[in-house]
This record gives C-alpha cells, structure tokens and sequence, in this order.
C-alpha cells in the first residue's frame, strides 16, 4: 500500500525541523534524514509579520501541516506558520516540492 504525497508530511510532524533559506529554494530538514525542498513561491510568517526572503537558518518544531490543491501550510510552534503555493502561478521549478527519505524515498508535488 502506497501512502499519499500529503501523508508522507506525517513523517515531520512533531519533529524539530532546521528550515534553510538558499537562492530561491527552501528547504526543511530533519535530524533523522527527512529533507524537503520547496521550490514555489512561499512566505514565512511569525505571528502576523510576513517574510518572504528570511535568511537566517531556523529550528523549530512542526506542530501541524496541511495540503490541498492551492497550497501547503507548515505549522510551527510560537505561532509561525510557512505557506507555499501550490498554484500555477506559484510555481518556479523543477517542480513545487520533493521530500527525500533516509530510505531513499522521493516525493514529488508538481
């Protein structure tokens, strides 16, 4: 039985994640091997302030998460929440997002 590309998410869930802000690419890493890259337009919020550009790596811990077809929101703890959109006009390439499991795993979302 295959899991859903949003099931997969669960994997993170709960976990403290390192987020690492390169060019135009994002990416949300785990301790144990879980990497997601996301590629679309995104925006990073903290309690209502919005940035779309941060550079500073962060560890926070991923509460929540929640994905349908317009867009994808990480909830973390103190209230930041980070929000990609999955849309056409979100998309940048080579593809939205790609989770990479320590197994060797590879989810994509385009």
């Amino acid at each position: 039985m295959s899991e859903h590309r949003s099931d997969i998410l669960k994997h993170l869930k709960g976990k403290y994640v390192i987020l690492t802000f390169e060019d135009e690419q994002l990416q949300v890493g785990t301790d144990d091997g879980w990497s997601l890259h996301v590629y679309n337009a995104y925006a990073l919020s903290f309690g209502g302030w919005v940035d779309a550009l941060a550079h500073t790596p962060l560890r926070l811990k991923l509460v929540d998460f929640l994905v349908d077809d317009v867009r994808m929101a990480m909830v973390f703890s103190g209230d930041r929440i980070l929000t990609v959109d999955l849309t056409e006009g979100g998309y940048s390439g080579p593809e939205a997002m790609q989770l990479n499991g320590p197994d060797g795993r590879i989810i994509i979302w385009s």
